[in-house]
């Protein structure tokens, strides 16, 4: 109290000093948030304790100012007040108080009770510092310039209507004072009455924080650009957050703690390029983030949780641009999204971590019932990714859901993808007796895809589940590109699903049902490969279907560096032809075929092993199609193998009937070996009953351009082999072979049979 009683002594008696040429100033963070010509002032006091105030009393009223609203006061020697003096506005319960340097024609204030309107005509460049709390307080200004307002430390709460109404033609500057908390309320039955309102663009700048509430409407509405430099923004609404025309955020902090509608919605475009967005909404929200046009972010972190049915984390109705920025996503609702747009959605940077543990429902479309699923990435035409860090869960409650999915086509040209989705998808009825089933995907779109480089992690452990799904044609890596460009490891284990049950044969095909397989890279037109390194892997072990790579058309593999292992089907299929130019291939299964083609084989480069189960699967199975081999280093094993087409071969091959594990070398008559390889140890195949190659036998179809026609080679076989280098059972380097036995065989045809321990057959 002393300290008090000294201060205002020395204020007393610093009026009394050229009272005609000085003017007293209020300062708080080095702003000047009152001032006035200390000639004008009749008294001014002390009252309270905690915290005390200061109040100054002139013919306009008394302000009041907390000792916490000041830092320092100063005494300032001037002739008149210059343009862009502040206006002080100071609510103290239900009355407020305005200091105004200016004529009234220039700045004209009324005020009623705790409401202050103030016209502004002529002026600029004004300031308008409001402090004080009002319970019925309201502040609002018709501006033809723009004006500044600075929140200092004000707590507007109007039952009736707006609390704070900007109708400023030239746009309005709002700051909030730095290190200042500063509230906005309004209620009211009103729909138009949102808490704070402007009728033109609004900049928010500052680093104090301001909380608007609304019970009636939107909490912050703008009719034009809202742009966000700094400072803290709490909003919680009955509606949206913030509802403004445009969105431009630079800097600062918005954080919806509630709202019933959208988070943040804007009419038309948006661009954020910094600061941070958190998000919270209840069950019945509609969007986080809505825009009804284009979405560009360049920066910035947002956080964001919805639970709604259908809710949006980000939702745009054109294209959404992300050139960086943090994302960390979750939507629990039904049907939910995480990024959604209903055009192109196009990404170059950015970090997302994204869980969607909403789920799939089914709804009634024309022709009967249709999924709709809970997508973390969800493009309703093109998805273009060209970088960025990818962290996307879809756990066991999201049934039949989809990480990245496009209408239209996905194109990825770069970025770090780690994907697990682990819900089960399921069989359900369209309409009538037609069956369909919904599986969920890592990667899915329903035209054209293309994975053109960048490192995938993806797994799908759910009934069904896919890896990578194209309705349309694939595209993997890029032409003479470097394999380490793209890293590609997807693995499945979930079981297939039961659509229609079967009446038919036990063996392939599950005896003639219809059933939603589980498949790792699935493309329902031509499939091509041209670079990479793909590491692919079926695990299941109850039913087959479990393809690692498939094409429903052609198979087209120019290079890359390939292993594809598959615990109960195919490890690849090509429905209408495959055709292998190059690169290092490596297809195994189990249970079925190692490579399967229903209609033309073509292998005209790279070193290709492909390891079949016992008969009557195989190696290379084209179905007695042709079967053309003009090029490359080829071994297939298993319980057969399909025929070489010799008219159309320009590369002789052998049939090797062997035993399964044996040893097998070939060499030249100048006893150069062509040829080390260790056989699989093969189990019985999936299908029916047939001749086979003997009690353990195996077939091993051999083809190199070093094996040439009307040569004669040494086979050796059940030996072992130690040393050099092995891949996938194939030897190079200084690779030994010692014991066993040997045989001689000329090659005299294209297609020439040699017995190294088997006594062959096929079936």
């Amino acid at each position: 109290m002393r300290k008090l009683a000294i201060l205002a002594a020395l204020l007393i008696s610093c009026i009394g000093l050229q009272a005609q040429e000085y003017y007293i100033n209020l300062h708080q963070s080095g702003q000047v948030i009152y001032q006035n010509n200390v000639n004008e002032i009749n008294n001014l006091y002390f009252q309270g304790n905690s915290p005390a105030s200061l109040y100054i009393n002139n013919d306009l009223g008394t302000s009041s100012f907390p000792l916490t609203a000041f830092d320092s006061i100063t005494f300032v020697y001037q002739e008149a007040p210059q343009l862009g003096d502040t206006v002080f506005v100071n609510y103290n319960g239900s009355t407020a108080t305005v200091i105004n340097p200016y004529p009234s024609w220039e700045v004209a204030v009324t005020i009623n009770g705790a409401k202050v309107s103030i016209t502004a005509m002529t002026a600029s460049n004004i300031v308008y510092c409001l402090s004080g709390t009002s319970e019925p307080g309201r502040f609002e200004i018709e501006s033809t310039t723009t004006p500044t307002l600075l929140l200092n430390d004000v707590h507007l709460n109007n039952p009736t209507g707006k609390a704070m109404d900007l109708t400023c033609n030239a746009g309005i500057i709002l700051i909030i004072a730095d290190n200042t908390e500063n509230t906005l309320y309004n209620a009211g039955d009103d729909d138009a009455k949102s808490a704070l309102t402007s009728n033109n663009n609004l900049l928010i700048q500052g680093n104090g924080t301001l909380t608007v509430g609304s019970t009636s409407q939107h909490a912050i509405k703008v009719k034009g650009l809202l742009t966000m430099n700094a400072g803290t923004i709490n909003t919680q609404s009955l509606k949206d957050g913030i509802h403004t025309e445009r969105l431009l955020m630079q800097g600062g902090n918005i954080n919806v703690v509630f709202c019933e509608d959208d988070g943040i919605a804007c009419e038309y475009d948006g661009t954020i390029n910094g600061g941070n967005i958190t998000i919270t909404t209840p069950t019945d929200s509609i969007n986080a983030i809505s825009i009804d046009s284009t979405l560009v972010i360049n920066g910035g972190e947002i956080n964001i949780n919805v639970s709604g049915g259908e809710a949006k984390c980000i939702k745009t109705d054109k294209e959404l641009i992300i050139n960086g920025g943090t994302f960390v996503l979750n939507h629990s609702g039904d049907v939910s999204k995480g990024l959604k747009s209903n055009a192109d959605i196009t990404i170059t940077n950015g970090d997302f971590t994204i869980v969607s543990s909403g789920t799939t429902i089914l709804e009634e479309g024309e022709n009967g019932q249709v999924p709709s699923y809970c997508t973390a990435i969800k493009g309703d035409t093109d998805i273009n990714i060209s970088g960025g860090s990818f962290h996307i869960t879809l756990p066991t409650t999201n049934q039949g859901g989809k990480s990245i999915s496009a209408d239209g086509n996905l194109t990825i040209s770069g970025g770090d993808f780690t994907i697990e989705t682990h819900g089960n998808g399921a069989a359900y009825t369209v309409t009538g007796s037609t069956k369909d089933s919904y599986t969920s995907s890592c990667l899915k779109c329903d035209g054209n895809m293309e994975i053109l480089a960048g490192t995938f992690n993806l797994t799908s452990t759910g009934t069904g589940g896919k890896g990578i799904n194209a309705g349309g044609t694939m595209k993997i890596g890029m032409e003479n590109a470097n394999n380490e460009d793209l890293i590609l490891n997807v693995t499945t284990s979930g079981e297939r699903i039961t659509v229609t049950a079967g009446g038919g044969w036990p063996g392939p095909g599950g005896g003639g049902g219809d059933y939603a397989n589980p498949k790792a890279i699935k493309a329902q037109g031509n499939l091509t490969i041209n670079s990479g390194i793909l590491r692919v892997n079926c695990t299941q072990t109850q039913n087959e279907g479990g393809e690692c790579i498939e094409s429903k058309a052609i198979l087209t593999i120019n290079g890359g560096d390939i292993e594809a292992y598959s615990k109960k089907d195919d490890a690849v299929n090509a429905s209408t032809r495959l055709i292998i130019n190059g690169g290092t291939y490596y297809a195994h299964s189990d249970a079925n075929d190692g490579t399967d083609c229903n209609g033309q084989m073509e292998l005209n480069g790279g070193l290709l092993i492909s390891n079949g189960a016992g008969s009557p699967e195989e190696g290379f199975d084209c179905d007695n199609n042709q079967f053309k081999i003009t090029g490359g280093t080829v071994i297939g094993t298993g319980g057969g193998t399909s025929t070489p087409t010799s008219s159309v071969c320009t590369q002789p091959s052998l049939r090797i009937n062997t035993q399964s594990g044996y040893a097998i070398q070939i060499l030249k008559s100048d006893g150069t070996a062509i040829c080390t390889y260790q056989c699989p140890t093969i189990s019985s195949g999936g299908g029916w009953p047939g001749p086979g190659g003997g009690s353990g036998g195996l077939v091993m179809l051999f083809t190199d351009p070093q094996l040439q026609t009307g040569q004669t080679y040494t086979v050796k076989y059940n030996g072992t082999i130690s040393g050099g280098t092995n891949w996938n059972g194939y030897y190079t380097g200084n690779a030994t072979y010692t014991g066993g036995n040997q045989t001689t065989v000329t090659v005299s045809s294209m297609y020439t049979t040699v017995n190294a321990g088997g006594s062959g057959g096929g079936w």
